[in-house]
């Protein structure tokens, strides 16, 4: 018995840290970004936090496709080459509105 609670002791004090971690953001993985496309619509994405204020930008499923490449760009830049999956920086959240 003496074993065993040392253990769960242990076991609960490594998911209690890994929730922590995973609630606070990565650092650099949280910013708004203009984004120009191809079309020439001009966009406000937020990555990784709540939607900028406006209305949500209507696209088509390329522009939308377009839109979270460019968006993304510095996440792909801060990272590098390999990142933990998932994570702000391999399953990113993008949302843009019309910027004019």
């Amino acid at each position: 018995m003496k074993i065993v609670l040392p253990g769960c002791a242990m076991v609960c004090a490594a998911a209690l840290w890994s929730t922590g971690a995973l609630a606070a953001a990565a650092p650099g993985s949280v910013y708004q970004t203009p984004v120009q496309l191809s079309s020439g619509k001009n966009l406000l994405c937020s990555v990784n936090e709540a939607p900028p204020a406006g209305e949500p930008a209507v696209l088509t499923r390329r522009e939308q496709v377009q839109a979270d490449v460019l968006a993304t760009q510095r996440l792909r830049l801060v990272s590098g080459p390999t990142s933990p999956y998932p994570s702000d920086y391999t399953a990113p959240t993008v949302a843009c509105v019309s910027a004019g």
